[in-house]
């Protein structure tokens, strides 16, 4: 009696255990042939040899990352991707804290100002990108008419010309299009921050520097390193921006690691280059994720 007891508890187990796996199984199917696959498509293409026509001809060669090494348009790319990333995220976490600060705050309209700033976020970032291309059209651009009509400058000028003009634009659209997921994430934070800590802040006096660096900064920080990491990932990877306003152009000098490795996939036919470049954006991020979340950790532990 005994033991048939414990069998039909270990029946029931098993059962239960299969019942999971059985409710995973959509979901896993999917991973694996939307993520998995790809990713290890992308792996054997960087290690094979294609010929023109676009067969792989064989399997282990390092022939497609040293083509990118040789390349001279895979310098700048790199450092333009470092730029663009570290310039959208820093500056945007500048402008979301202190958007999160102030619609953390009481005042009228609080709640519009809030649907207001989501806006941006909400609307998709090709219809965001290709409105700043025509603002910025050197013609018929809203930003030089406006410019004309309040007297500041006599002619039309091309924000676009240049490469490191255009590539100051295109960090300032990233910058637009990145502020509001950062600030809600942020306000988000904010708004789990205990009122206890501010209202003995008050009764002691402190004033608001000290208590923006010894209270709010020092409890937000769980919410400001999980920003961190997803808007590098992001804006690491974004591309619509660029593809739409400068498309790499002038000459290849606006380009970062996604447009790039599609423009070697596309434009110059190299899919074996454009997917060793998939791999090195791959282990960039892998290793920063890392090593930034490490060193969080530490920091938290000591």
């Amino acid at each position: 009696m005994k033991k048939d007891k414990e069998m039909k508890k270990k029946e029931h187990i098993r059962w239960k255990d299969l019942k999971a796996y059985i409710w995973l199984a959509p979901c896993l199917i999917l991973l694996i042939a939307f993520v998995l696959a790809p990713v290890l498509e992308v792996f054997y293409l960087a290690f094979s040899k294609i010929s023109a026509a676009n067969i792989v001809k064989s399997f282990g060669t390092l022939e497609n990352f040293q083509y990118l090494f040789h390349d001279r348009d895979f310098p700048r790319t790199m450092i333009n991707t470092v730029i663009w990333t570290i310039a959208i995220v820093g500056i945007s976490l500048v402008l979301s804290l202190i958007m999160a600060l102030i619609l953390n705050e009481e005042f009228r309209g609080r709640s519009f100002h809030r649907v207001i700033l989501l806006l941006p976020w909400a609307t998709s970032l090709l219809i965001t990108a290709a409105a700043w291309k025509y603002i910025l059209d050197y013609q018929y651009g809203a930003l030089n008419a406006l410019l004309i009509k309040l007297g500041i400058i006599d002619s039309g000028i091309n924000f676009l010309g240049g490469a490191t003009s255009s590539f100051i634009w295109m960090i300032i659209v990233g910058i637009i299009v990145t502020v509001p997921f950062m600030a809600f994430t942020l306000l988000s934070g904010l708004q789990s921050i205990p009122k206890d800590c501010y209202e003995a802040a008050y009764v002691d006096g402190v004033n608001f520097w000290n208590r923006l660096f010894h209270i709010t900064l020092p409890l937000l920080k769980p919410s400001i390193n999980v920003t961190i990491v997803l808007n590098v990932i992001y804006v690491f990877n974004s591309f619509a921006i660029v593809n739409t306003i400068t498309n790499g152009a002038p000459a290849n000098k606006t380009h970062t690691i996604t447009t790039y490795l599609y423009y070697l996939a596309f434009g110059k036919n190299k899919y074996g280059a454009s997917a060793a470049l998939s791999i090195i954006s791959f282990v960039i991020l892998t290793i920063f994720a890392a090593v930034y979340m490490k060193m969080q950790m530490k920091e938290e532990n000591e």
